[in-house]
């Protein structure tokens, strides 16, 4: 298929206008082969930063990109060949996402994956269950700069990495599941699964989470709320230490669109959900841990 028609669900992210702009819009950062053609505007009425910006992004959507405005999840499966749910509210995401995997259409489920671990560990189930091609990830997993270190085999083996990133914080999403994924998905990059446990401490200005790998490599997330920081992660590989910043040159969110058109096209997802998961208990470990200031092991969760 060479023009996926596509559908969006939640307009209460900057995101998705940026999905629209980079798909439709004639630039050098265009991704054609995606048609966003309609979508569906939820929203989270408790939420601020959903209910007060799903408005004016409905509005954009429909008379500068030409989406058309539906009413039910159901009405969008049946317009489109594949989804991207956008929504802002990782608690929304299970109950929105269940008829797009019944339905056995590809989904892109945006950051936050879920609120929780148990969310998240279900929306896996039914994907398996189903049959149907699902994943989820930040748009940083896909920088072009971390793609370029990734594949260069001139470091040799990754001994730990300190991963940063903003992590503004909202209750109904609790610790680092709101904003800390962007963070945790760039240690993820390259450090991989293996995750043991976790231990985590929070300030005002800051959470600090520190894993231990299964094979004793060290991982840290510093997530920065109020003080000058960047996105990126320091490598300690081998034969040196390396820092790698995100790309100021090459549109994030138009390398998040090719991976995801990809996936579309092979219904193979670049990013395991078994990976996925694992992020997720990481952030529900750090979210126990900050609470009841110990370290918590990841298969306390299952």
């Amino acid at each position: 298929m060479s023009n996926f028609k596509v559908g969006m669900i939640g307009f209460d992210t900057s995101h998705v206008i940026r999905f629209a702009k980079n798909s439709k819009e004639e630039s050098p950062g265009q991704v054609k082969g995606i048609n966003i053609i309609a979508g569906v505007p939820t929203f989270s009425p408790d939420l601020p930063s959903s209910y007060e910006r799903v408005e004016g992004y409905t509005k954009e959507l429909s008379e500068k990109w030409g989406v058309k405005i539906v009413s039910t999840i159901e009405e969008l499966i049946s317009m489109c060949d594949a989804i991207i749910l956008t929504s802002l509210d990782g608690r929304r995401h299970l109950k929105e996402v269940t008829p797009i995997l019944k339905a056995k259409k590809p989904v892109f489920i945006d950051k936050p994956f879920a609120a929780s671990y148990a969310d998240a560990k279900e929306i896996v189930r039914l994907s398996k269950e189903n049959n149907s091609p699902m994943f989820s990830s930040s748009s940083l997993r896909f920088d072009y700069n971390f793609l370029q270190v990734k594949a260069d085999k001139e470091f040799g083996t990754i001994m730990g990495a300190d991963a940063v990133s903003p992590a503004s914080l909202e209750i109904t999403n609790p610790g680092l599941f709101w904003y800390g994924i962007h963070g945790l998905e760039a240690l993820y990059t390259f450090m991989g699964r293996g995750c043991s446990k976790v231990f985590c401490e929070k300030t005002e200005t800051t959470h600090l989470a520190t894993g231990v790998w299964s094979d004793g490599r060290i991982g840290t997330l510093r997530g920065v709320r109020g003080y000058a920081c960047g996105s990126g992660v320091t490598l300690f590989t081998e034969k040196q230490s390396k820092r790698v910043d995100m790309s100021t040159e090459v549109p994030l969110f138009a390398q998040l669109l090719k991976a995801i058109l990809e996936f579309f096209k092979t219904g193979i997802p670049p990013v395991e959900a078994e990976e996925t998961l694992e992020m997720m208990q990481f952030m529900e470990a750090a979210y126990i841990s900050e609470r009841e200031e110990r370290s918590v092991y990841l298969q306390e969760l299952d």
